[in-house]
């Protein structure tokens, strides 16, 4: 009888590692160069600031018309859940690409 409870316990004990490191390789967050590059796809030349905020990589920063663009990604998927681009030319991006 110890046997069987013994060998139970090792296998409930072992039984719930896959799972965990299965669900935690999809879900591993990118990183601030991966979300960067992400932006820079979107037209992104120049960043300003970026920060993770809430499961979100926000990243600011211009154009190369000179423009602000201010892009979120999300820290799991790389999916952009935000992108608004200034009608105007931005002081800030006016400085940095002179």
């Amino acid at each position: 009888m110890k046997r069987i409870s013994a060998a139970l316990i090792a296998i409930a004990l072992m039984a719930p590692a896959p799972c965990v490191l299965a669900q935690g390789a999809g879900n591993a967050p990118i990183s601030r160069e991966q979300a960067i590059e992400i932006a820079q796809k979107e037209g992104m030349v120049h960043v300003l600031e970026i920060e993770l905020d809430d499961g979100e990589w926000e990243i600011e920063g211009c154009n190369a018309e000179g423009r602000e663009l201010e892009i979120d990604v999300h820290s799991h998927t790389g999916e952009i859940l935000k992108y608004d681009l200034d009608r105007d030319m931005d002081d800030d991006c006016a400085i940095v690409l002179r």
